[in-house]
């Protein structure tokens, strides 16, 4: 059975290329990539034979270190380890869960991350070249911890997938890591100056790492090379100790996974009650404003924009302390606006097969259009008003808030008004649900960048009058200028939203069948 779980593994991917000429494609450049660097990691343990043991030792823990956690954060933000390894896949077949453990484990070492990551443990014998023994241990520890880091990654994954479903722990992760994403470069500096000044103990904390799952397979030739045999038997029955632990989440996992599946239904029936839908009008404009608002709070690939705000209020600050200028920080208001009020200029396409419901229930393109401005602006308002005046009072500028807000609010439904027209008239790839919200739809790829492209041109353009306001008013030092910015932005940003909808629901009422095919074959 383990044999033939590999060899159905290899199948698959043979017939994975048959069938997509670009999957082929980027699995060899994948595996050029995977060569060079190996070749890189090569030379470079060749160079760390020339070092001492402790500093061999300790690089060698601490890259582990790192590589353990990848495999236990990547495939969980990203889309799991493998679909075609889920054990839901092999529920049928009655496949006793240690069995199917092995099979899929010594499968999954076979992929493109398996392969690079014994590799590259292998290489490390490089480094102990001088100490046969350590290098005998250095292989040891390099199988070990490729099948650990393996099996480790599908019992998380797998055993937050029993909980809470693997689609919504997905989305919940994706959204969470876009956190530090947003603020990776000031993570970046504040860890390099931490390294800098924790330079010398990191023997120390290698030391440490060598005794948890983290560095334990890199640091058992470590003590051998030391001549520290006791320890080093006590590292290897930590390994076997780790490796065990983590098959045995994996089988629990597999367990979990059987029980929900077979357990879906039974409160597949449960009575929820209305929720958003009983709580907005009950007009047509109402129905879709209440779905609309479920994708908001729910689809990672909207409620990323909830996330990414409050991450870019901190970065915008943090680089204003840095050099004292707090332009980009008060610019963020502005910046908000515009990026929420595009925000739904792929609605439709997002939509996938379920804009069948507007098309079968006969929804007009105006209230289509209405529901989804208004689903928007509920929490949109709120959002560019507490972010504008947060920046105001990071920076300890209030005397261009008014420009400012009506800045923000005239992105904000001009974006809105654009928006409510190119959703209806260009539809396009996007995302599939479930899916990260960094996920790169196939196709088209042209068509997209012109499309998004021309709608924020035609967004900025219609944002010009108070642009040139707001300018004016920095220039003269004149408060008044700043107030009618705000009061432009607010009434030429309402004609625009009127003026989105009419032309949208106009569009929308007139090729309503043509874009549900053009869903179709984008979903």
């Amino acid at each position: 059975m383990v044999a033939h779980l590999i060899r159905l593994k290899l199948r698959l991917m043979v017939n994975g290329w048959r069938r997509s000429t670009m999957q082929l494609v980027f699995t060899v450049i994948g595996l050029a990539y995977l060569a060079g660097m190996l070749g890189v990691l090569s030379v470079g343990m060749f160079a760390l034979a020339g070092e001492s043991v402790q500093v061999r030792g300790t690089a060698l823990v601490l890259a582990m270190s790192v590589a353990v956690v990848l495999w236990l954060v990547i495939p969980v933000f990203v889309s799991g380890v493998d679909p075609t390894l889920d054990p839901v896949n092999f529920v049928t077949f009655g496949i006793p869960p240690r069995t199917l453990v092995v099979g899929l484990l010594l499968a999954g070492t076979i992929t493109l991350a398996g392969l690079g990551t014994a590799l590259g443990l292998l290489a490390t014998v490089a480094a102990w070249r001088d100490h046969p023994w350590a290098a005998a241990a250095a292989v040891l520890g390099a199988v070990l911890g490729t099948l650990f880091c393996v099996a480790l990654s599908y019992a998380v994954t797998g055993l937050l997938a029993s909980v809470a479903g693997r689609r919504r722990v997905r989305e919940t992760l994706s959204l969470i890591a876009m956190v530090p994403l947003v603020l990776a470069g000031l993570i970046i500096s504040q860890v390099a100056d931490s390294i800098a000044q924790l330079w010398d103990r990191l023997p120390q904390i290698a030391s440490v790492l060598a005794w948890t799952p983290l560095g334990s397979f890199t640091a058992l030739p470590w003590t051998v090379a030391e001549g520290r045999l006791g320890e080093a038997a006590a590292l290897l029955g930590l390994c076997l100790l780790w490796l065990a632990g983590a098959l045995g989440l994996w089988m629990l996992a597999i367990r979990r996974s059987v029980e929900s599946r077979g357990g879906a239904g039974a409160t597949a029936s449960r009575s929820t009650g209305l929720g958003l839908i009983g709580r907005t009008p009950a007009t047509p404009a109402g129905a879709v404003m209440a779905r609309s608002l479920i994708y908001w709070f729910k689809d990672p690939r909207y409620s990323a924009s909830l996330v990414m705000l409050p991450a870019l209020l901190l970065l915008f600050w943090f680089l204003g302390q840095q050099d004292g200028t707090y332009g980009l920080l008060l610019a963020l208001g502005p910046i908000t606006g515009f990026m929420l009020g595009y925000a739904i200029s792929a609605d439709i396409s997002y939509d996938g097969s379920a804009f069948a419901l507007h098309v079968t229930s006969g929804v007009s393109g105006r209230d289509d259009r209405i529901g989804r401005i208004a689903a928007l602006l509920v929490w949109a308002v709120p959002a560019t008003l507490l972010i504008t005046l947060g920046s105001c009072a990071l920076a300890n500028e209030w005397a261009p808030l008014p420009g400012l807000l009506g800045l923000a609010f005239g992105a904000l439904l001009a974006g809105a008004a654009v928006s409510a027209l190119v959703s209806a008239r260009f539809i396009y790839p996007v995302p599939p649900p479930g899916s990260s919200p960094f996920a790169t739809p196939q196709g088209a790829m042209m068509r997209i960048m012109l499309v998004q492209l021309a709608s924020m041109a035609v967004t900025v353009v219609l944002v010009l009058p108070e642009l040139v306001l707001f300018i004016v008013a920095l220039v003269t030092g004149d408060p008044l200028f700043h107030w009618l910015t705000l009061g432009v932005g607010l009434v030429l940003g309402a004609v625009l939203v009127w003026l989105g909808i009419r032309l949208g629901g106009r569009w929308f009422d007139r090729a309503q069948a043509e874009t549900y095919q053009q869903v179709l074959r984008h979903a």
